[in-house]
């Protein structure tokens, strides 16, 4: 029998174990993965950190365990049941082992299946009862049994205790020492001449669809400000983002590189390739601009895309959100001081936290369900507008990325309703939830259920009034920085990339290219500019860097693969040439030929998107057929076999600059 004082240590070192194989299975099993991008160097430390705050819940549990099963014990007293603290310890194993079995066993089986909040209700009950019955069966037994698996326990307790001793040291080095490496300092001094060069504001939306913009011809009245201040500038009527999600985007946008050349291909991948050295904020710098970055998406900060020391004044992406519940989606508060404190050293600070980790199931059951966004447009503006008032050194480059119209969709309430007034949906987790369903469709390449059509719907619109609100955002920044001194400044607008509620394809990333979430808005307002234009015919993200550096008149270095759009702003007219978009997710990061993923290629009024794993094209003529709904590729298979050439050669030749060529199948397959 189990001595009544040493209750809460056997079920605390249960307790441990079962929480720290579980953490190791986790780690092994992200490890397959991150090992895509990350190295075991970057990925040790965060194993570490995982390790000491998962411990801290274990223990926590433990507590709260202990005394339910005091409570228990109690009860069972009084109502006559002679029910001891190893008859509950036997049963949680025996619940627990038969609660992962059955999850294993339905994540091998039925991997895409949903499962009803009924019938997980009823799961757990069964388990409950049929753990019942197998501990009464043996419970001549449990003594012998709980002593057994105590005995077992010592040898594990041990070896995760000295890796919680060796963690310690670890994360305190990355904590402490590391700290003073990563701070940005404002250098106000310049010794390059700088007479005459503009100030750049550059203004990214992130998730902001230019078919939902008023200005691009959407049939709502989504962005009546933008539209109003875009008359007075250089509207770009094709801009193609470089890829479907934030980080490659966002690094394209910064260096001026498609995704195959700075090679950064996950949300929290490497860093791009010479992003120390090779970027326009770098270029900037060197030529005697103060640069700033407020940026609210961690995974397009300055630090994760390699360049923090191109940046005078960049702060951690914490400072711009409200932290409404104490575990919310990256701008939580728990999350927020995970971020100060290791953000910036160790990678996955976050593990515990991540929607994938058991721990998020819990929290989000127990935490705060928001219904109004936690990072609005407002905080990084008026930091903007905050440090002109103090005289910023001039020229300056500012970047501001606003992270709404992002999903979630949580407008304030003065602008809920305007194109939709149900109240369905309109929290943290009811949208989550959602997004998560849709996954088990996009990496299936097969529509989502009529049931999912009535909800998909009602997030478009949410997202259009979430467009709105930002648009009235901006318009108020507008208006505060037009009181100021603003003097010769350039503002450019624009997006990481799009949104989708088409084609079975529900907000952004994964394998798929249409036009929801390439197509970008990209308008560009020059100093005292009074008269606005138009310019058709298809421009690339990566074009926009060179643009800057065009507009700063500093010479385009010869590793930048985009081109200065100026001379369309001027009137002139640039050789034609293709643009790209893609997604290689499935390829690591590092060192090995692309093979996994997608391409897009525009060339005139065409569009191709090519598949690789599946060895599949889709052609579209965007003219004729803006919304890519019918496919070309056997009515026009010579455009596609030019297309596809294209795609084949340039990526041939990305591979031969990893030193990896390979070859490609440029048969085109229905």
């Amino acid at each position: 029998m189990v001595h009544k004082q040493n209750t809460f240590w056997q079920l605390f070192r249960l307790t441990f174990v079962i929480f720290s194989l579980y953490l190791t299975g986790d780690a092994l099993y992200r490890w397959d993965g991150i090992s895509f991008y990350a190295s075991f160097y970057e990925f040790l430390p965060s194993v570490a950190l995982a390790f000491i705050i998962w411990s801290l819940v274990a223990a926590l549990a433990a507590i709260v365990l202990w005394l339910f099963f005091r409570t228990l014990i109690t009860v069972f007293r009084i109502v006559g049941l002679k029910i001891d603290f190893e008859h509950l310890l036997l049963y949680m194993v025996v619940f627990i082992f038969s609660g992962v079995l059955i999850w294993k066993g339905k994540r091998i089986i039925w991997p895409y299946e949903q499962t009803s909040l009924q019938l997980k209700f009823i799961v757990v009950i069964s388990l409950a009862l049929i753990s019942g019955y197998m501990i009464w069966l043996f419970r001549g037994k449990i003594g012998k049994a709980a002593v057994v698996i105590q005995e077992r326990l010592t040898p594990l307790v041990w070896v995760y205790s000295f890796l919680i001793i060796c963690s310690i040291p670890l994360v305190g080095y990355y904590a402490v020492w590391e700290t003073g490496k990563t701070k940005l300092s404002i250098n106000t001094k310049s010794s390059v001449t700088t007479d005459g060069r503009p100030n750049i504001i550059l203004v990214t939306f992130d998730a902001l669809a230019a078919r939902h913009m008023t200005v691009y011809g959407y049939e709502r009245e989504t962005t009546p400000f933008i539209e109003k201040w875009s008359k007075k500038a250089t509207v770009f009527s094709k801009a193609e983002a470089a890829c479907n999600f934030t980080t490659p985007s966002a690094a394209s946008l910064m260096t001026g590189k498609r995704v195959w050349t700075h090679q950064t291909y996950h949300i929290e991948g490497m860093k791009p390739i010479r992003s120390d050295v090779e970027s326009m904020p770098h270029i900037l710098k060197d030529n005697g601009y103060f640069n700033i970055a407020f940026v609210v998406n961690p995974f397009a900060s300055v630090r994760v895309l390699g360049m923090s020391d191109s940046f005078d004044l960049a702060p951690l992406t914490s400072e711009f959100g409200d932290s409404a519940s104490l575990f919310g989606w990256k701008f939580g508060v728990v999350d927020k001081m995970l971020y100060q404190a290791f953000g910036d050293k160790i990678r996955f600070h976050n593990w515990i936290l991540s929607n994938e980790f058991i721990f998020s199931k819990f929290l989000n059951l127990i935490s705060r369900n928001v219904n109004l966004t936690e990072v609005p447009p407002e905080k990084a503006f008026n930091k903007l507008l905050e440090i002109m008032d103090h005289n910023i050194p001039r020229p300056f480059f500012a970047w501001i990325h606003i992270f709404p119209p992002h999903d979630p969709y949580l407008s304030p309430e003065n602008f809920k309703g305007k194109f939709n007034t149900s109240s369905e949906l309109r929290n943290y987790k009811q949208q989550e939830k959602l997004v998560e369903e849709s996954y088990k469709y996009l990496f299936q390449y097969k529509p989502y259920s009529d049931g999912m059509r009535p909800a998909v719907n009602l997030m478009k619109d949410y997202y259009d009034e979430f467009i709105t609100y930002i648009d009235k955002q901006f318009e108020d920044f507008i208006e505060e920085l037009n009181k100021r001194e603003t003097g010769n400044t350039v503002f450019i607008l624009t997006a990481d990339h799009g949104e989708s509620f088409e084609h079975g394809y529900f907000t952004h990333g994964g394998p798929f290219l249409y036009e929801q979430v390439t197509h970008i808005p990209l308008v560009i307002k020059k100093a005292d500019q009074d008269t606005g234009q138009i310019v058709s015919g298809t421009v690339e993200q990566v074009d926009i860097p060179a643009t800057i550096l065009d507009l700063a008149n500093i010479q385009l270095p010869i590793w930048m693969e985009g081109r200065s759009l100026l001379p369309l702003m001027r009137g002139k007219k640039l050789p034609p040439k293709p643009a790209f978009s893609m997604n290689f997710e499935g390829n690591p990061s590092r060192g090995h030929a692309i093979a996994k993923g997608s391409i897009a290629v525009w060339d005139g009024d065409y569009k191709l998107i090519h598949y690789l794993e599946r060895n599949e094209s889709l052609l579209f003529n965007l003219t004729q057929d803006p919304d890519e709904l019918s496919n070309l590729i056997e009515e026009e298979p010579e455009i596609g076999q030019y297309l596809l050439r294209l795609i084949r050669d340039n990526l041939q030749e990305a591979n031969k600059r990893m030193g990896n060529g390979t070859s490609f199948n440029s048969s085109i397959v229905k």
